[in-house]
């Protein structure tokens, strides 16, 4: 007969716990807490914590570590302290900027409200972290509203005007790119007008719309004008993504890589080269591989020059000349820094250099800069010795096939 695998248990609250230990002990199971329970705990204990009277950065720290739940119980808990007289303008900031974000729409109304009302008229910050959570909260319902204060307050309020648009990024369609680049474009102009009441707040704004547009549309474009001509090129057919159902885009299903709006296209020489695209730096690269590793690349870097400290081609090639050459700890005779040349349908000057780099061992550099209607096109070529020597030749080919189309 086999023995039965616990004994009889004592009765009362040590036999109760005795038992809840065998039962654990046995594989049964006790349910878990729910996350909502969890949740609904943490807010209660959120609310026996203000009756502490607790000072401001202590509060905003409690407010931030409740805003992490992003639970619309949370934002019930903290929209009253907007309303409290003996809460400074801190906490309630703070306050602002978490309610937004805890999935109920309903707050954005109350938010709005607080933002055009009179109480809060001469204080910009708060209205701006107001206005942020409206967005959060509900950007579609409120997206005409914000866009409004975004364009009122566009020359006169920096802060007011910047969360406006933040927010109305967060609805990303085919009008609201439009009225992003749109108002890009008054910035520009109002920038070129030259109004000192307006620059500062211009200046505080375009790098805001230009992030904002980067997110919704994925593209990395960094000067009004570009973005002017991208979408004057596209609007017609541009719609937003659609996650799940639009397929990234094959840089290599081309031979050529082509951007209209920065005005250039480029070709592969043959099958061994790729383009690839990174987060940052280059537009575009090409690239050709042996064993896995580079063997030999060329990066594309365009950009406006209206920002730029080297506006020509020389310049340009000082520039990098300065920031290369000490790279070089030898360079074989006949090489060139500063040759004439003119690639694509404009004029520039090239780095044709042979040496032992720094970084590369002993490489072959080919660079080319070209400026046309105030746009630089910087063209990075390199190619490591030793590795096969057709794709030296295939760095010429690319040079050629460089088509200035501005």
């Amino acid at each position: 007969m086999r023995m039965r695998r616990f004994a009889v248990l004592g009765t009362g609250a040590a036999g109760l716990a005795l038992a809840a230990a065998a039962s654990l002990l046995a594989g049964a199971r006790i349910p878990a807490a729910r996350a909502e329970d969890n949740v609904d705990e943490k807010v209660k204990e959120f609310q026996e914590y203000l009756k502490t009277n607790p000072d401001s950065q202590s509060l905003r720290n409690h407010i931030a570590d409740l805003a992490l739940l992003k639970k619309p119980q949370v934002a019930d808990a903290l929209m009253p302290l907007l309303k409290n007289p003996k809460l400074d303008d801190d906490v309630k900031i703070a306050v602002c900027q978490s309610v937004g974000k805890q999935g109920k729409p309903a707050v954005a109304a109350v938010l709005m409200g607080l933002a055009d009302s009179k109480t809060w008229e001469e204080k910009p910050k708060l209205r701006a972290a107001a206005l942020e959570g409206v967005g959060e909260a509900d950007a579609k319902t409120n997206y005409k509203e914000l866009l409004k204060l975004a364009k009122k307050y566009l020359p006169t309020n920096g802060d007011i005007a910047i969360a406006a648009i933040k927010s109305c990024s967060l609805l990303v369609t085919h009008d609201s790119v439009e009225d992003l680049v749109t108002m890009l474009g008054v910035i520009s102009g109002g920038l070129k007008a030259s109004e000192a009441s307006k620059r500062p707040h211009y200046d505080a704004e375009r790098p805001v719309i230009i992030e904002c547009l980067k997110k919704m549309t994925g593209l990395d474009y960094g000067e009004p004008d570009v973005w002017k001509r991208w979408w004057d090129d596209n609007k017609k057919t541009w719609e937003p993504s659609v996650p799940g159902k639009d397929k990234p885009k094959d840089l290599n299903a081309s031979e050529t890589f082509a951007d209209a709006a920065l005005g250039f296209s480029i070709k592969k020489p043959n099958k061994r080269w790729t383009f690839r695209k990174a987060d940052s730096g280059p537009v575009i690269s090409l690239e050709a591989l042996e064993e896995g590793q580079r063997a030999a690349w060329c990066d594309v870097f365009v950009q406006s020059t209206k920002n730029m400290t080297s506006k020509t081609p020389e310049a340009l090639a000082k520039e990098i000349r300065d920031h290369v050459e000490p790279k070089f700890r030898d360079i074989k005779p006949g090489f060139v820094w500063d040759k004439p040349c003119s690639y694509g349908g404009a004029k520039g000057v090239e780095h044709i250099v042979v040496g032992q780099h720094k970084d590369f061992d002993a490489v072959h550099v080919h660079n080319v800069f070209l400026v046309k209607s105030e746009m630089s096109y910087r063209f990075e070529c390199y190619y490591k010795s030793g590795k096969s020597a057709s794709l030296e030749t295939d760095i010429e080919e690319f040079l050629k096939s460089i088509v200035i189309t501005r």
